[in-house]
């Protein structure tokens, strides 16, 4: 039988990611209106009217990279990680067995990653829940030695507890119970 979790996970926004939004807009916004101004001063009108609505747009375009969701998969002990940006762009992240995982737990503010780690950040909030950070090392084929930083719900922790080395399931503990819907 096949084992199955998914969860969609927002990023949490911070006072930066809005003010970078702000700035692609309104960049956008004052590099149209000098194009066209520009355009015009030289008896160009067409073309600037088209760079000028194209320079709105990237400013647009670059604004929506900033709401970003996360996709945790685990099928049958194969974990996925993709990153969706604006609800349209997905780019796969990682893919890892949650066998291979060689530490487990979960992340507290006083731990420091050592210097030759890379560090794979795909933390969120689901709307209106709060999770613990959780951190999984391991050893990849093309980053080299990782440590990935993940929100799990209940539902996608106990599937990862289900691959995981001997040792490491007792670090875990007991699940609280999760609501059937």
């Amino acid at each position: 039988m096949d084992s199955y979790a998914e969860q969609i996970i927002k990023k949490s926004d911070d006072g930066s990611d809005n003010a970078k939004r702000m700035l692609c807009l309104i960049g956008g916004i004052a590099a149209g209106i000098l194009i066209i101004a520009i355009s015009m001063f030289i008896h160009l009108t067409l073309i600037g009217s088209v760079l000028g609505v194209l320079a709105f747009y990237g400013g647009l375009y670059l604004g929506t990279n900033y709401d970003v969701e996360y996709e945790y998969l685990i099928v049958n002990g194969e974990f996925d990680i993709d990153k969706i940006m604006a609800k349209k762009r997905r780019k796969k992240m990682l893919t890892v067995k949650v066998g291979d995982f060689e530490d487990f737990g979960i992340y507290t503010k006083d731990m420091t990653e050592p210097e030759d780690v890379t560090l794979i950040w795909a933390v969120g909030t689901a709307p209106g829940e709060e999770y613990d950070t959780y951190y999984a090392d391991f050893s990849h084929s093309v980053y080299g030695k990782c440590r990935l930083l993940i929100s799990p719900s209940v539902k996608v922790l106990r599937e990862i507890k289900l691959y995981l080395k001997g040792q490491l399931k007792t670090r875990i503990g007991d699940l609280p119970a999760e609501e059937e819907f």
